[in-house]
């Protein structure tokens, strides 16, 4: 499931019409449409509204560890060369009011620019204080979602819609056309990003001694184990049979299946672990 959240309706008009979702009654507070594919939430603007919606609508939807998360929404621009419409998938947040600064995962290859998002208590028109994009909700949503979902399946898609000075040519009528124009790339990438979520596994015993021997020979900690479930998911999806190509990768960094031989520190397996995320990704 893909679960997106948008602070205002006509942002979320467009994914509820791609994802066929229908309004979920059950929900009296919170504005939430649910289809087979994506539950769309709409949050309402400023920081602490939306993170106490979305925080209170996750906790009844309950995300399973295949599910991924989805904030989309307008936001504006300090540089004037960047046309309206333009969409970026942020890599980094900043909450102005705490200076505090998150870090979503980017773990799979996508054609979309990468800006970072500062996020304002208040709506900011004028002064954008040396911050590319700028928005009221980024950070509190992102607060609210990491109690569900790991950072490598949150993501954030900013659409630029103003520089500030000329917010005041935002209308409903453009706010529809920026998301229409966006939701088709977005959408495609969020159905991408979710095929690549490992899945409970389909592997043999025999491939799942490979994947356990691997691990064990690199120390792997939880976090490592998870990134190279993703990286065998990727792998298998784009290319073909991850546990041949995992096989092959063996000897070329000094480890041998049938002497288990382990490498000495957790260091050196992360190493060989950035190793072999850049075989699956080139």
């Amino acid at each position: 499931m893909i679960y997106i959240a948008c602070a205002m309706y006509m942002e979320a008009a467009p994914f509820i019409r791609r994802f066929a979702c229908k309004r979920d009654d059950s929900f009296h507070r919170e504005q939430v449409f649910v289809g087979e594919e994506a539950t769309v939430i709409i949050t309402g603007t400023s920081p602490v509204p939306a993170a106490v919606a979305l925080s209170e609508a996750l906790a009844l939807l309950a995300p399973g560890d295949e599910d991924i998360f989805a904030n989309v929404g307008l936001c504006g621009c300090s540089d004037v060369s960047v046309e309206p419409g333009t969409l970026y998938l942020v890599n980094s947040i900043l909450e102005h009011a705490t200076g505090r600064s998150f870090y979503p995962d980017l773990p799979y290859t996508h054609k979309h620019p990468h800006g970072g998002l500062t996020t304002f208590s208040a709506v900011v028109k004028d002064c954008f204080g040396g911050a590319f994009l700028v928005d009221t909700e980024g950070a509190a949503l992102y607060q609210a979602a990491i109690g569900h979902f790991t950072t490598d399946r949150m993501y954030f898609f900013k659409i630029v819609s103003d520089h500030g000075f000329d917010a005041n040519k935002i209308s409903p009528t453009v706010v529809s056309e920026l998301l229409d124009r966006a939701a088709p790339d977005v959408s495609d990438t969020l159905l991408r990003f979710a095929s690549y979520v490992p899945k409970k596994s389909r592997y043999t015993e025999d491939e799942e001694a490979v994947i356990d021997y691997f691990c064990r020979s690199l120390h792997c900690s939880v976090t490592m184990e998870h990134e190279l479930r993703r990286l065998i998911q990727y792998y298998e999806l784009e290319r073909g049979n991850a546990i041949a190509h995992l096989r092959e990768f063996f000897p070329l960094h000094g480890l041998d299946y049938e002497g288990d031989v382990l490498l000495r520190s957790r260091k050196e397996g992360k190493d060989v672990l950035e190793a072999f995320r850049n075989s699956c990704l080139c």
